[in-house]
């Protein structure tokens, strides 16, 4: 499958195209057919800091947290989905995970959702990260039934 290798860490670190073989379905994950990816902070942080960033992986690696993508194989034990679902999460490109710069991905299957039919891949993709740190700051923040939220910016 094609994909994009980082080999080396640092400000002029660049993608490289690369043929890897496709991976397979494990217990508890599936594999997803990559529609479409964004690029976080944390990413681009991995690129420029590498390994003195915890969690970064190993060389020669595939980052990319955010997907959406198509289930093409599901693992033993996965229920809830199946081929041919449309998916997003944020499932890869730290430590020992394979990010979703690539044609194909592993997934966890506890760390994905079905992309609401109202959502294009792309801006299903953009969601997942952002919409985690969103909700975590609305739960600091004490937001609940209620009570009322100002967002600026």
């Amino acid at each position: 499958m094609k994909s994009m290798i980082l080999n080396a860490y640092g400000e002029g670190a660049a993608f490289e195209a690369a043929d890897i073989p496709a991976p397979a379905a494990k217990a508890g994950h599936v594999v997803v057919r990559i529609a479409a990816t964004s690029v976080n902070t944390v990413d681009t942080m991995i690129r420029q800091m590498g390994k003195d960033l915890p969690l970064s992986p190993d060389l020669p690696a595939i980052l990319g947290m955010d997907f959406a993508g198509t289930v093409t194989e599901v693992g033993e034990g996965v229920s809830g989905f199946a081929v041919g679902d449309e998916v997003f999460g944020c499932a890869g490109g730290l430590a020992d995970l394979q990010g979703a710069l690539a044609e194909f991905m592993v997934a966890d299957a506890r760390l994905i959702a079905r992309k609401p039919k109202t959502l294009s891949m792309r801006e299903a993709a953009a969601l997942p990260l952002v919409g985690i740190t969103a909700f975590e700051g609305l739960q600091r923040a004490g937001a609940g039934a209620g009570k009322k939220v100002l967002v600026q910016g």
